[in-house]
């Protein structure tokens, strides 16, 4: 698969190492990648966060995947946080 079709498939900035690739090498990033994780700094993808805040950034794909399931703000991850508080507030019911 190209770069370009990986990168609409992410939705990251990826397809421009076909277009401009000396831009992408003058920020030392490796070829393949466009940016640097935000929380690792291995090399990632800029991209739009995993849910509704207006917010882009650059994740590896491991983060990127975890911001996905476990942040509140995120479109699974609000799904697991409601159903962990359901079942914490099960657990202390049944506890009295």
């Amino acid at each position: 698969m190209s770069l370009t079709k990986q990168a609409r498939k992410r939705g990251c900035y990826c397809d421009k190492w076909e277009t401009n690739p000396a831009a992408f090498e003058s920020l030392g990033y490796p070829r393949g990648y466009c940016g640097f994780c935000e929380i690792c700094g291995q090399p990632g993808h800029t991209q739009h966060f995993p849910g509704p805040i207006p917010y882009s950034g650059c994740w590896c794909d491991r983060h990127w995947r975890r911001i996905l399931w476990l942040d509140p703000r995120a479109r699974f991850g609000c799904l697991v946080w409601i159903v962990g508080l359901v079942l914490v507030w099960f657990v202390l019911k049944w506890l009295r």
